[in-house]
Order: C-alpha cells, then structure tokens, then sequence
C-alpha cells in the first residue's frame, strides 16, 4: 500500500471533504459514496463523481478541487456539464481556493441547485477530530501510519450505525466503518463490545451473522 505521503493533496482534500458530509448526512436512508460513477443519461459512458449523496431518488453530485488559484468558469461548465449527464437534482462544487466573479454569476441559471462552497484545507482538517464514541474511533488501525498534523490525513473510517441484528428474539446493534484510504473496513460488535478489522478473526459468531446479512441485503 503506498504511504500517505505519496497521495497527492487533492486525494487527501476529497477525503476529508468526504468526511465532512458523510458526517453530517449520513444515515440509514441517506448514503454518502466516496470516488463512484454513475452512466451518463446523454453521453452513456461512466463519469467518476468525488462525492454523491442518495437520498431516495434524489441525487447530490459534489466535486472537490484543490488548486492554489480560483476556480474559474471552464472547470465550473466542466462541472454543469456532468451535473446533467448524471441527472443530478443538486450540486455542490467545493474549492480550496475559492472561486472567479463570473463563476458566482454563471450559477444564477440553476436557481438554487448549484451551490458554491469555500472550504480551505485548514478549515477543512480542522472539521476532522479524533472522536470516540465509546470504544469506536474514527482512525483506521490498518492505515493509520504517522502523518503530520494539518498537513496530512490519517486513515478516517466513514461509519454507519445502528446497524441490527434479530436472533432468537434478540436484537443486538452493530456498525460498520469503511476508510476512505485503504477502503477496508472495521466492524463494532455490541454483544462482545469488540472492535475487529474485517479480514480478522471473528469476536464472535453474531459478528459473523451480522456480515452475512450485511452483504447480502
């Protein structure tokens, strides 16, 4: 697995965009994908989206640039024209530079479903913190290596909770993180309270039960 200091900023400011929306909008019917493609209505081929949110049949298409200039009206029609491939219903176009007066004006046809956003990366790496929610962290064990605070991402798990499990009457709750860097995923299992990497030797036989049902649902 090549080292964090060979993923090039712009990769590690998805991430933590990523982070940022998949915390704040996640949720058992609302999914937050990370680097994934949808067919173009028009175009027909896949086109490869930083960031979507599916809410029901509602999509919202986020790209991310990192650039130390503004973005400027070209990426913004690069970025019009794949909003109506996908048939997105919203859009989010996120710089860490900010953006050119045209750009502001050019939106002012999609009244209100394209939305501009400036997030620097230190604004954006400060959002990130290391959470615990009891025995669960936000830091992936398998790719957590050392990194430089400010300048450099950790492994961060996107996590989904309250995740559950019927047997024999019983309902037990699990979640389920996946790392934005190395795409492994790591597991919470309330019945023993063990935190296992996926790969890893099962904590318990309703861990076992609740990745089956997972993976098959």
């Amino acid at each position: 697995m090549p080292s964090i200091k060979e993923t090039p900023q712009w990769k590690q400011y998805e991430w933590l965009i990523t982070k940022i929306f998949h915390d704040n909008n996640s949720s058992l019917s609302v999914k937050v994908l990370h680097d994934t493609n949808l067919i173009g209505e028009y175009s027909e081929i896949s086109r490869q989206i930083d960031v979507l949110i599916e809410e029901n049949n509602t999509k919202t298409m986020i790209e991310c640039k990192h650039y130390s200039k503004p973005v400027n009206i070209k990426e913004l029609e690069s970025f019009l024209s794949m909003f109506t491939d996908v048939q997105a219903k919203f859009g989010i176009f996120i710089s860490s530079s900010g953006f050119t007066k045209s750009v502001y004006k050019r939106i002012r046809e999609f009244d209100g479903r394209i939305t501009l956003e400036h997030i620097n990366w230190e604004k954006a790496y400060a959002s990130f913190e290391k959470k615990s929610y009891g025995r669960i962290t936000d830091l992936c064990d398998e790719c957590k290596d050392k990194h430089i605070r400010g300048k450099e991402v950790p492994g961060l798990l996107c996590w989904e909770h309250g995740l559950g499990l019927e047997i024999d009457g019983i309902i037990s709750m699990y979640s389920i993180g996946e790392c934005l860097k190395c795409a492994n995923k790591t597991v919470y299992c309330d019945p023993c309270g063990w935190i296992t990497n996926i790969n890893e030797e099962s904590c318990c036989t309703f861990r076992d039960a609740f990745l089956k049902l997972y993976y098959t649902t």
